[in-house]
C-alpha cells in the first residue's frame, strides 16, 4: 500500500499572534517574539537608551518605548521611510547599515559624539530569494555588519539580540561574535512561523 504523503502545513497570514497584534495596537505580530524574550531574559529595563536596527515595521519600537517610557532615548535604523513617532525621545534614521561612515555621523546626532547604546536590537531579514542557501548567507552578512555597528556604539558589557536565519553559514557570525561577548544563547521564540528557519541569537557581556 502506497504511503501517503505528508502535506507541509499552509501558511496563515491572519495567524493569532497578527490577530492580537491588530487588537493591542502593535505595527507586526514580530513584537511577540521580544516580548517573549523580555520576559525570559530581562534586555530592556527603564533608563536604557537602545537602538534598534532594521526597524521596520517598528514593532520592537513600540514595545521598548512601552517599558522605557521617558527615561531613555530610542534610535531606529532602516532603509524604509519610518513613520513619524510623535515622542520626544524616539528618533528614526533612514539609512543602510553597510554605509557607516555616513550612519556614524546621523546617531551621534541623536546620542551625542562618545555616548553609546545599553542594548542593541535587530528583527532584520534580507530581501528573500526563495533559495535558502541565498538567503542565509545574506542573513549572516546583514548580521556581521550588525555586530560591527555595535564595535563602534554598543557599551561594554551590555548586550546585542540579533535575528539571522541559521544553516551552513551561521558559523560565520558565530565566529564574529565569540571574540567580542562574553556569551551567547540561542533563541526561537514561539511567535516564530514553524516553516521559519530564523532564530534570536543574544550576545551578552561586550567585551571591549
Amino acid at each position: 500500500m502506497k504511503q501517503k504523503t505528508k502535506r507541509p502545513k499552509p501558511y496563515v497570514m491572519h495567524d493569532p499572534y497578527f490577530l492580537r497584534a491588530k487588537k493591542e495596537g502593535y505595527r507586526a505580530r514580530s513584537v511577540y517574539k521580544l516580548i517573549e524574550m523580555q520576559e525570559k531574559f530581562e534586555l530592556i529595563k527603564e533608563w536604557m537608551n537602545i537602538c534598534d536596527v532594521w526597524a521596520a515595521p517598528w514593532s520592537f519600537i513600540q514595545y521598548i518605548k512601552r517599558i522605557i517610557r521617558d527615561t531613555g532615548q530610542i534610535v531606529g535604523i532602516d532603509l524604509k521611510p519610518i513613520d513619524k513617532y510623535s515622542q520626544k525621545n524616539i528618533n528614526t534614521i533612514v539609512h543602510s547599515v553597510f554605509e557607516f561612515d555616513t550612519l556614524k555621523p546621523k546617531v551621534e546626532h541623536f546620542i551625542w559624539t562618545g555616548n553609546k547604546f545599553d542594548l542593541i536590537t535587530s528583527d532584520i531579514a534580507p530581501n528573500t530569494t526563495g533559495h535558502k542557501d541565498i538567503d542565509q548567507y545574506n542573513s549572516v552578512e546583514l548580521n556581521i555588519e550588525i555586530v560591527k555597528f555595535s564595535d563602534v556604539f554598543l557599551k561594554k558589557w551590555w548586550n546585542l539580540l540579533m535575528k539571522v536565519f541559521k544553516w551552513e553559514d551561521f558559523i560565520d557570525l558565530v565566529n564574529e561574535i565569540k571574540p567580542r561577548f562574553k556569551t551567547f544563547k540561542e533563541f526561537k521564540p514561539h511567535a516564530t512561523r514553524d516553516r521559519s528557519f530564523e532564530i534570536y541569537v543574544i550576545c551578552e557581556g561586550k567585551l571591549n
